[in-house]
């Protein structure tokens, strides 16, 4: 029997979604685990499939139970009674967080890969939420596995695109190479006491200053997806496709794609030899 991906509270809420869901929620877990351990924290999925019973609960909740109110929909009127939604908790050493800032930066670590995050909605922001993105109102849904039943439901839920080990190796597509063999940029931070030295690799490379992403993402807390060769940088809670190429082995992208996220003041010296780029965050 092969060993569970997960610990038993998220595989148990796994199984209780649409097979051809599971393989996108998977990829989300992975990727909100990797964000989550670089905080400290573990994430879970805790809670999936609900009984339209078990809807009507929450929904009563706040308004004819005690306790705040945790959901606007009733049974029949939510992903979750569908099979195709998830709700993630974040535990800090098995200490369940149910507030907790990291909800909305993890949020678009699932956007980036094709699913609906809760944390966008205006009328009921529900930031631990994600669900396959049906493009189908509720309503629809609900006549939809009524009348033609759950295949109907399940014709709606895209593929998952995973890669295939067993596929034959193409041959490796040429590395992009510079004009000119590249010039190191030395990188400084400058926070208002004066600029310090940063260990980051950076280049000079066709008037263009290119810096190695990973060591970027984890010097500034950032994270980094790959995905079928593309990468996306999520970065003070926003993620954005980076172009990258290779440089003296590293994955390098322009500071000027990272910095349209960032918004960073910096200058940059290229009378210098090496080259210098300071970073001025707090100015």
């Amino acid at each position: 029997m092969p060993t569970p991906e997960f610990e038993k509270r998220s595989e148990k809420n796994l199984a209780t979604l649409r097979p051809k869901a599971q393989p996108h929620f998977r990829a989300l877990l992975r990727a909100l685990k990797t964000y989550a351990a670089s905080k400290g924290l573990e994430a879970k999925i805790i809670s999936a499939n609900r009984t339209w019973a078990e809807q009507d609960a929450l929904f009563a909740k706040g308004r004819t139970t005690e306790g705040p109110k945790v959901t606007n929909a009733r049974g029949g009127q939510s992903n979750h009674n569908y099979q195709i939604a998830v709700d993630i908790g974040l535990f800090e050493h098995d200490k369940y967080l149910p507030e907790s800032p990291h909800y909305k930066k993890m949020g678009p670590l699932g956007e980036a890969l094709g699913l609906e995050w809760g944390g966008r909605w205006s009328d009921f922001p529900d930031t631990p939420h994600y669900q396959i993105k049906t493009n189908k109102r509720i309503s629809v849904l609900r006549e939809l596995v009524r009348t033609d039943g759950w295949s109907a439901l399940d014709a709606l839920i895209p593929t998952f695109a995973a890669p295939t080990a067993a596929a034959p190796t193409p041959e490796p597509l040429p590395i992009p190479k510079p004009i000119a063999p590249p010039d190191t940029v030395a990188v400084f931070l400058d926070r208002g006491e004066g600029a310090k030295a940063l260990s980051l690799d950076a280049w000079f490379v066709e008037s263009r200053v290119w810096v190695a992403i990973r060591d970027w993402a984890d010097f500034f807390g950032g994270t980094l997806i790959e995905k079928n060769g593309k990468f996306s940088l999520l970065l003070s809670g926003q993620s954005t496709l980076i172009p990258t190429q290779i440089i003296a082995e590293h994955t390098v992208a322009k500071f000027a794609d990272i910095n349209a996220v960032l918004g960073w003041n910096f200058s940059f010296d290229g009378a210098l030899r090496p080259r210098t780029l300071t970073i001025h965050p707090d100015s």
